[in-house]
């Protein structure tokens, strides 16, 4: 009796042990998932960066070919001015003696014909190389706009599974809080989540709201928000609000003529402010326009 009673307590011992095992494992597999969503998050904003090079390249070209475009019209219009002229001069001449000058205004006449047909049909070569190098231009953008959607689409998924990851991992530390608050409160997981949450709300504020999965990641911020606050974590909304220095903040200044004169504005967040149970754990980092 008394061993059944002993293999009885250490079975259970054995469960426990296990069970605690298998949480860290799954920590750490959180964790490196995480690393890794982070690593092709910076390897799309990489590739968005190069995109944006080379729409301004592609813009520059277009400039220079618009340019190149008025220049040779200038110089087709002076030519016909003195296609004009010539005529006008030839005239002048026939009028004085048109028997002796009247093979020479034959020739000019036709001279001036045979310029003039050379003007159009170079301007319709050019008409037709600029066209098709613009048609050319405009597919290229064409192209890098397709790709960019993709790209945000790829990144609305990333970040609809990383608020998952999240989330999870959250519950599972609030968990063990629960059960052992003798230690104190870890912040550490809940400001990371903190942040992650800001940055995927500025890229929300920058997208287009038609990009697929736009509308389920707002959905899926605001329900990690409100598990937040249920856990005792307030996030300080502050984008658009009035900027004044008796703030606890870190901020950063950029000028931005398009404001009022004095006018202070909070653009940017790039690290949240934090309350927990109404006491700041956190001062949030900022983007300050101003027009001072």
């Amino acid at each position: 009796m008394k061993c059944c009673k002993l293999l009885i307590v250490l079975l259970f011992i054995s469960n426990l042990v296990y069970g605690e095992n298998k949480d860290s494992l799954e920590l750490i597999d959180i964790q490196q998932t995480l690393i890794r969503i982070e690593k092709r998050i910076n390897s799309m904003r990489s590739v968005d960066r190069q995109m944006e090079k080379r729409l301004q390249y592609l813009a520059h070209e277009t400039d220079s070919i618009k340019n190149l475009s008025v220049l040779i019209q200038n110089q087709i219009e002076a030519k016909e001015k003195l296609i004009v002229s010539n005529i006008d001069e030839t005239r002048i001449v026939v009028n004085k003696n048109k028997e002796v000058l009247a093979e020479e205004i034959k020739t000019k006449t036709i001279y001036g014909g045979i310029g003039f047909v050379l003007a159009l049909s170079l301007l319709a070569i050019i008409y037709f190389l600029l066209h098709r190098r613009i048609s050319s231009d405009s597919s290229a953008i064409h192209r890098i706009k397709k790709a960019q959607d993709s790209i945000q689409v790829e990144s609305v998924k990333l970040d609809n599974k990383l608020i998952e990851l999240l989330d999870k991992q959250m519950n599972v530390q609030m968990n063990q809080s629960a059960v052992s608050s003798i230690q104190g409160q870890d912040h550490s997981l809940a400001l990371k989540v903190a942040d992650e949450i800001i940055r995927i709300e500025m890229n929300l504020s920058r997208m287009d709201v038609s990009v697929k999965g736009h509308k389920q990641l707002c959905k899926a911020v605001e329900r990690i928000k409100n598990n937040f606050l249920a856990n005792g974590y307030e996030m300080v909304d502050m984008l658009g609000k009035p900027y004044n220095e008796g703030m606890k903040v870190v901020a950063n200044f950029v000028s931005d003529e398009s404001l009022k004169k004095g006018e202070q504005t909070i653009t940017g967040i790039i690290k949240p402010q934090i309350n927990y149970n109404g006491v700041m754990i956190q001062a949030a980092q900022i983007t300050v326009s101003q027009n001072i």
